[in-house]
């Protein structure tokens, strides 16, 4: 039996049509397939609709283009003229077809170029490498178009149809990316379509024989019915394996991603609060390059990244350029956690990884050290390390800030660290990046940056005492001054001078310079002499420095503390 005699017996028997509703479908068909001005304007107007959407990657914009759009009539007008043997439909659908496509790329081409900072989106990358799943996509939307002509029940569903299959997006990204130079998208988009446009016709011509919309005279007489389709079917074979290899270097690429990611997580999940923000990959000259972007409280070292390289060369059997972009950031807790939580999945859930005993020692380390420098403004934690030393494991702080903590205030953090660790071995070292801090006059003391009680003539006092002083020291001329650091609590100036020389001042020398002041002035003038071998003489006697100076933090900070209060 020939193939016309078994397209003429071929029947499905669940496609029904009746003569009066293949004759509407045949004039519903022949009127929507019309070229005319009416068609070009909408299908242009859901082009730009489409473009639009494309660049603002609006799905929602997209889906109303293709609503708008008339152009998948005459796709399947000309699948019905070819079986009904119209010639005058074929080529009025063609002919709405070809001027359509090319109208709706023009206007497309024209809306990019325009000065709108365009920018590849999501929704048009998606669009510029077609793959078989979309052939098999327009093939089922051929197949329900055309059986929601055949069938009155189910006709409503075809703008769910037009939906489906999405004709004219990919015509717009084809004139988008035309107008910007990029050609290779420009050809996956047009792909795109011609595999569309060939689907729904071969899919729809085959539909509408089943229904036996086919004369029998035509099947027995005209055997150019059976070339007709020839071309398309060719067509649809090529477009299908040029597709396959799109499918097969987008299953390649994905695995190599999940090779990627895999990695990336399992290494950089063994480091303390570290992980993945996104990464980028490429592959030329037999090279895969990757880009990295971290977050970690610690910078990556270059042994970190070459082991990393190592790895990825093991795993994918290629060598591998690594650029590691270290992002610094603090994951911080209320009461610290034993978890590392690095995403979310699809429940909205966040994924926690537990991590390692030395990694739950650093984070609760760093919660520790956190929880405390907040009772000292100005202070702020950089890092925490973990270090196994010949003393036992010690966690190593750098802190930065306008002073060193103090020997009690490092000791009574370690205790809360021991407390806190359940391990009384760990010990604790803290390396302190001191501040300077200065204003017109020069450097300025921590402690001695802050008065009370100041008024217009207090301020007076204090810009007449450093000439004043500057003067009287003229009589020391082995004493140098270095700088002048001037307070004023109350009714009283403090006054600290910082002076390097080869004599000394004697306290009862700066008990006479204070009474001289204290006249001069009109008001009480502590005076105190910081000669710079780290000691403070006063009148009192002689103190060392860090001792003199920690009242004046303490008061300080319990001002700083109310300040915050006083804030909030």
């Amino acid at each position: 039996m020939d193939i016309v005699s078994r397209l003429k017996n071929f029947k499905i028997n669940w496609i029904k049509t009746t003569p009066e509703r293949r004759e509407l479908v045949v004039r519903d068909v022949t009127a929507g397939s019309e070229p005319g001005i009416r068609f070009y304007l909408l299908l242009t107007t859901s082009a730009l609709i489409a473009a639009f959407g494309l660049i603002a990657n609006s799905a929602a914009v997209i889906i109303g283009a293709m609503l708008v759009s008339p152009l998948m009539t005459p796709i399947i007008g000309s699948a019905l003229g070819l079986v009904i043997g119209d010639g005058r439909l074929f080529a009025n659908s063609l002919r709405s077809v070809i001027v359509g496509t090319v109208l709706a790329i023009l206007f497309s081409a024209l809306l990019g170029l325009l000065p709108l900072a365009l920018e590849a989106t999501p929704e048009m990358l998606a669009r510029t490498k077609p793959t078989l799943l979309d052939l098999c996509v327009a093939v089922l939307a051929g197949f329900a178009g055309s059986y929601a002509m055949i069938d009155a029940k189910v006709s409503p569903a075809l703008p769910g149809v037009a939906i489906a299959v999405a004709i004219v997006p990919p015509l717009s990204n084809t004139g988008i990316c035309l107008s910007l130079g990029y050609y290779e998208g420009a050809f996956g988009s047009f792909t795109l379509f011609f595999a569309n446009f060939l689907s729904i016709m071969i899919v729809a011509g085959a539909t509408f024989i089943a229904a036996g919309m086919t004369p029998h005279y035509q099947l027995t007489k005209d055997r150019n019915f059976v070339r007709s389709f020839a071309i398309a079917s060719i067509g649809f074979i090529v477009v299908a394996g040029f597709l396959t290899y799109s499918l097969i270097a987008i299953v390649m690429d994905r695995h190599l991603n999940d090779s990627i990611d895999r990695v990336l997580h399992s290494e950089f999940d063994k480091l303390h609060s570290t992980s993945i923000d996104n990464y980028v990959y490429d592959i030329q000259d037999g090279r895969l390059y990757i880009l990295a972007s971290v977050r970690s409280p610690i910078i990556m070292t270059p042994g970190i990244v070459k082991d990393l390289e190592d790895t990825f060369s093991d795993e994918i059997n290629k060598p591998v350029e690594l650029i590691v972009r270290s992002i610094i950031s603090k994951d911080i807790s209320a009461t610290g956690s034993s978890n590392q939580i690095t995403e979310q999945n699809l429940d909205g859930f966040f994924i926690n990884q537990n991590i390692t005993p030395d990694q739950k020692r650093i984070r609760l380390s760093e919660q520790v050290i956190l929880e405390r420098l907040a009772r000292w403004p100005r202070m702020r934690l950089l890092d925490v390390e973990l270090l196994n030393l010949p003393r036992g494991p010690t966690i190593m702080a750098s802190v930065t800030g306008f002073r060193g903590l103090t020997d009690m205030e490092i000791k009574g953090l370690e205790n809360r660290l021991k407390e806190r660790l359940e391990d009384d071995d760990i010990n604790l070292i803290v390396r302190t990046l001191k501040t300077p801090i200065s204003d017109k006059d020069g450097d300025l003391l921590y402690g001695w940056m802050y008065s009370k009680g100041e008024s217009d003539q207090m301020n007076e006092d204090i810009k007449k005492a450093g000439p004043s002083i500057k003067t009287k020291f003229k009589k020391f001329p082995n004493l140098f001054i270095l700088n002048l650091h001037k307070r004023i609590q109350g009714e009283n100036l403090y006054v600290l001078v910082e002076a390097v020389g080869t004599e000394p001042i004697t306290p009862n020398e700066i008990a006479a310079l204070e009474l001289e002041l204290s006249g001069e002035l009109g008001r009480s003038v502590n005076m105190d002499i910081w000669y710079r071998t780290d000691a403070v003489i006063t009148s009192d006697g002689y103190r060392s420095f860090e001792e003199y100076n920690e009242s004046n933090i303490t008061e300080l900070e319990e001002m700083l503390r109310e300040s915050n209060e006083e804030g909030l």
